[in-house]
């Protein structure tokens, strides 16, 4: 889990900190609420052998490319098999990359939301979009598929080199939750 801590430039005494950090008791956190199933995407290898049973729909993914193997994927449980890997498919965490990657805009914008909590009028939803948009940024780029590229098998299977994006539905299922006091 990435932590990020916001720094405040401004004096106070121990019992301003103690009030104000109780006032904001606010985290924004991204990821993927589960229960949302993933739609498969139709491959190359689906319309070149139209005829054929539903072959591999999530190649690679824990014997889940078995023709027999149907079972629906939920977003946040394939989010999870991609971020850490599993014996077919290296890990790729590219939520954490992501908000990595922009880091210093990301404090930046909870810097000034902190600032705005003082006044009661922070927008914790602007700093979320902005952390689901570094993500979704970070992803589109080409880090993965320059440093851990995906597999001869897959470029075949999908029809596309390009890692983490099969037809858009995963990283356009990004959200942010803003918990707490808003």
């Amino acid at each position: 889990m990435l932590d990020v801590k916001v720094e405040c430039n401004q004096t106070a005494s121990p019992k301003e900190i103690q009030d104000f950090v109780a006032d904001i008791d606010t985290e924004v956190l991204v990821g993927f609420l589960a229960g949302r199933q993933h739609v498969p995407t139709l491959h190359k290898a689906d319309t070149e052998k139209p005829n054929e049973k539903r072959r591999g729909k999530y190649v690679g993914i824990d014997g889940r490319d078995d023709p027999q193997n149907e079972r629906a994927i939920e977003t946040a449980e394939l989010a999870k098999i991609l971020t850490f890997g599993s014996a077919n498919i290296p890990a790729r965490p590219f939520i954490e990359e992501g908000l990595l990657s922009e880091k210093e805009e990301l404090l930046k914008e909870a810097e000034k939301q902190t600032d705005n909590a003082r006044k009661g009028q922070a927008n914790w939803a602007k700093l979320g979009t902005k952390a689901v948009g570094a993500v979704q940024k970070f992803v589109r780029s080409d880090y993965y598929k320059t440093n851990i590229p995906n597999s001869s098998k897959t470029i075949e299977f999908k029809g596309s080199d390009t890692p983490l994006i099969d037809g858009g539905d995963l990283i356009n299922s990004l959200e942010f939750v803003v918990e707490g006091r808003k």
